[in-house]
């Protein structure tokens, strides 16, 4: 007995149509996350999060140091 007969004997199919299924589930949310319930406001802040040294401006327009 050969190992491609045990592996087909062992009725794997089911765990791998259940990994694509889950697999294009998370992908369409992903999708449906970005394009579709996509924030500007979300967006914009998060575009400057790599600029951003965490300091808050002082009042009057400053920033602490």
């Amino acid at each position: 007995m050969s190992l491609t007969d045990v592996m087909s004997a062992a009725g794997l199919t089911t765990w791998t149509e259940l990994a694509l299924v889950i697999s294009l589930i998370t992908f369409a949310a992903i999708v449906i996350r970005v394009f579709v319930l996509r924030s500007r406001r979300d967006y914009e802040h998060a575009s400057g999060l790599p600029l951003d040294d965490g300091a808050e401006p002082a009042p009057g327009g400053r920033e602490r140091t």
